[in-house]
């Protein structure tokens, strides 16, 4: 292990600097106010109908954001990425994000917390498993009872699974969520495997090395975490007419070389960080796509441990930190800085938190002092020595943060141990009291509310849950008016910036998609965790779209 306590504070300096955006004299990318995406400059793409795309051809996408294959157990977040693409969920996302058909055609409430699916008739697993309400019945039983299952609590209102009949599934809900459950479902919940292959398997780890689903992709051949997996098409896919390519080869590539390993044509798909987009757009060889997410970058911490475990410690800590600062640094501009855990147009961002904790040195040193510390207070924070966009942040967030009486001793480690030593594991408890790090997109409110603020949350590193939150996200997820729904989220995002729980939030960071310019059909940025390649083509002969 490698430990390095770094302090630069000429980073600070940099961060005060504008830096003008790729194809614009602004602070930030060129934008349409009326469309989520933009090109950042760049040539646009042709409309994937102007050119004829290659069924056979093989992508390849410059990251394996996957250490098990199983939708039930959770290692990384980011795996999402590469689930997709061999299970169908039952609730797919549209591009706003919102629910429409997937493996089920239809949803509907049908009295008070029961609602029913209906799901597509014809398909089958890729091992020829039919697909039916008795699939989706043991899906859903495994993910809320299997001991190796760490999603549980993506289910825990679920109290029965009915089979009405072949194609059709009814869920009794309890507390009710009929604005949220079919968002779960489009998440790990939803991801339908075959019972077949999964009662051969006998364990999670075994259905890992050898997963199968009903998605638009199979698994081909062994497959290495975090270094290689490769899926191709396969014969009898419900959605053929809309599968666009012949396979994709996931090969992990260090963040610092993806942008060279682009314009090598080593990749053809790649998310890129926010410094690289520039010399992306420059490059006639390439197009980048980005689109804002509700992914954000932050300084976490584990407030059941000393000194995060007094609520002046961490409200003095957000007042530590010049959150546009470090978002021109770190992102050229292109970010939106994160005054509460949810974005601007996000049902639950609330206007009376767009001025919380200012950056504040003094008000941060008072606080500090009214804690107990006078002098100052020094902790610990851990980052895996390779992950050098966290770094970065990381190193900038120390030097900042000296300024009002924190001393942060910032230690660089093997990735491999990191997230264990942050979240604990099933045999070890969390070790780590802060981490510069991100909150994976959340595909609802409630998921983030659920997953970070429940105490039972499997990314809520201290277990702490603030009185009266939960009430406020069931209740939420049980309202049928939206304002209502809204204003019982907002309520509980106000408890949460009160509390100055989980950490501080730095910036929310948009996705920037790079790719050749022989691809076709990206129409969003992505980051890792919420890359999709739905409708993503290869021309023939690999001539530019455009």
């Amino acid at each position: 292990m490698r430990h390095a306590h770094r302090t630069l504070a000429p980073l600070l300096a940099i961060a005060l600097l504008p830096v003008a955006a790729c194809g614009n004299d602004s602070s930030g990318p060129d934008t349409d106010p009326d469309t989520e995406a933009t090109t950042n400059g760049c040539p646009p793409a042709a409309p994937s109908g102007s050119v004829a795309h290659d069924p056979a051809a093989v992508l390849t996408y410059g990251s394996v954001p996957a250490s098990s294959l199983d939708p039930i157990r959770q290692v990384e977040a980011n795996e999402i990425t590469v689930l997709q693409t061999i299970f169908d969920p039952l609730v797919k996302l549209d591009e706003n994000d919102q629910p429409v058909p997937g493996l089920a055609t239809e949803w509907t409430v049908v009295g008070d917390g029961t609602m029913e699916f209906t799901l597509r008739d014809g398909v089958v697993f890729s091992d020829g498993t039919p697909f039916d309400a008795d699939a989706v019945a043991f899906n859903i039983d495994r993910a809320m009872n299997d001991e190796e299952s760490n999603i549980k609590g993506e289910l825990a209102n679920v109290q029965a699974v009915e089979v009405v009949d072949e194609h059709t599934v009814r869920f009794r809900l309890d507390p009710p969520n009929p604005a949220a459950f079919p968002i779960i479902l489009s998440d790990r919940a939803g991801l339908m495997a075959s019972p077949t292959a999964v009662r051969a398997a006998g364990s999670s780890t075994a259905f890992s090395d050898a997963p199968v689903g009903a998605g638009p992709y199979a698994i081909d051949g062994p497959w290495y975490a975090r270094e290689r997996v490769s899926v191709r098409a396969w014969d009898g896919y419900w959605n053929a007419e809309e599968r666009l390519l012949g396979g994709i080869d996931f090969v992990e590539t260090a963040t610092d070389a993806s942008l060279g390993a682009l314009q090598a044509g080593d990749l053809d798909v790649q998310y890129i960080e926010d410094d690289k987009v520039a010399a992306a757009c420059a490059d006639d060889r390439l197009r980048v796509m980005s689109s804002s997410t509700n992914e954000i970058r932050a300084l976490l911490i584990n407030q059941s441990m000393e000194p995060f475990d007094d609520v002046r410690v961490r409200q003095a800590l957000r007042y530590a930190l010049d959150r546009e600062a470090i978002t021109m640094a770190l992102t050229d501009g292109r970010s939106e800085p994160a005054t509460q855990w949810f974005p601007q147009g996000s049902i639950a961002y609330s206007p009376e938190l767009a001025d919380a904790y200012p950056y504040d040195p003094t008000k941060a040193k008072e606080l500090l002092a009214e804690a107990g510390y006078p002098d100052g207070v020094s902790f610990t924070a851990e980052i895996g020595g390779t992950f050098t966009a966290y770094v970065r942040m990381g190193e900038l967030v120390q030097a900042q943060l000296q300024q009002s009486g924190f001393d942060m001793d910032l230690q660089l480690i093997d990735p491999a141990q990191m997230l264990a030593r942050l979240y604990g594991t099933a045999d070890s408890q969390p070790q780590i009291a802060a981490a510069p790090l991100a909150m994976a997109p959340a595909r609802s409110p409630s998921t983030r509310f659920r997953e970070r603020f429940f105490e039972d949350g499997r990314y809520n590193v201290s277990g702490v849950e603030i009185p009266g939150i939960r009430d406020l996200v069931v209740r939420a997820d049980a309202a049928v008016d939206p304002d209502e729904r809204a204003d019982l989220l907002r309520q509980a995002a106000e408890l949460a910036s009160a509390e100055a729980a989980a950490g501080v939030p730095l910036f929310f960071v948009a996705g920037h998609t790079a790719m050749g310019a022989h691809v076709g059909g990206v129409n969003r940025g992505a980051t890792r965790s919420n890359m999709t390649f739905d409708g993503l083509f290869i021309t023939e002969g690999r001539v530019p779209v455009g």
